[in-house]
């Protein structure tokens, strides 16, 4: 697929994974991966966002950029050049800073956002916790190859939740409470992330099955018995996310019978 930014009309595609895995792991981009979202303080009961929400009190998943230059057959960063890689990017568009790029990818993709799960609730009167969320993202590459213009797109797709109890406030209550509900001990709900535009669904659909295709060879010649927990749980994810957007894009065209959908054309500020 194609998008236009500024104009500038860029080839979308999926990006392989073990440069995706590098990207991901890059340490300025691995802050939105995963992050602390929320602190509950069970001896004075009172909770507070550690992190940006919106009025609704709801957690906006921001999309991301990346103009990530690897080196070597580890894919270390070449910071020298991807510093050098993004300023040409952004020159080209004609913005002041990635914010602006990341203001018309919202415009163009949209800009979800998820609200607290309320299943860590039972802990508040016998614990102080913090909440941790983890945000999977499809990473996709942008190219212009006639101006020589690259970057990297992360468009949140799932969003996973975690706690870690930093003091048990009450420690009869707390044993009687993991006696009830073991399952809080390792609690982490995992939530679809909706697509908001015809461009986000496409966009993700294409690294989805690029990756899905990279799983199925990992998984070949193997039964579901000798597949590693992991590996089964990320199939399952990729196929759960996969069906969600085939839904959302039949609700799509169901919604405007006889009408293709119009793919906006973002304008970056400078």
């Amino acid at each position: 697929m194609k998008i236009k930014l500024n104009g500038i009309e860029f080839d979308v595609t999926a990006v392989e994974g073990d440069l995706r895995e590098a990207i991901l792991g890059d340490p300025i981009v691995a802050r939105a991966v995963w992050r602390d979202v929320y602190a509950w303080d069970g001896r004075a009961q009172e909770g507070q966002p550690t992190g940006p929400v919106t009025k609704a009190g709801a957690i906006p998943l921001a999309n991301g950029i990346s103009f990530y230059v690897p080196k070597g057959a580890q894919l270390e960063k070449n910071e020298s050049a991807s510093k050098t890689s993004g300023e040409r990017f952004l020159k080209a568009l004609g913005v002041k800073s990635s914010i602006d790029v990341l203001k018309a990818m919202a415009r163009l993709l949209g800009l979800p956002q998820k609200v607290l799960p309320k299943a860590f609730d039972p802990l508040k009167p016998v614990a102080s916790f913090t909440l941790k969320m983890h945000v999977e993202h499809s990473v996709l590459r942008l190219r212009n190859a006639s101006r020589n213009l690259q970057a990297y797109v992360l468009v949140p797709g799932q969003v996973g939740f975690h706690h870690e109890i930093t003091e048990i406030v009450d420690r009869a209550g707390h044993e009687a409470l993991m006696a009830e509900k073991p399952e809080l001990k390792t609690l982490t709900p995992m939530f679809l992330v909706p697509a908001q535009s015809k461009a986000n669904r496409e966009m993700r659909a294409t690294a989805l099955m690029a990756q899905t295709r990279e799983l199925a060879a990992q998984a070949q010649g193997k039964t579901a018995e000798e597949l590693p927990e992991a590996l089964r749980m990320r199939i399952g994810r990729n196929q759960a996310e996969l069906r969600m957007l085939a839904q959302s894009a039949t609700q799509a065209r169901a919604a405007q019978p006889g009408r293709p959908a119009a793919r906006p054309v973002p304008r970056a500020t400078a």
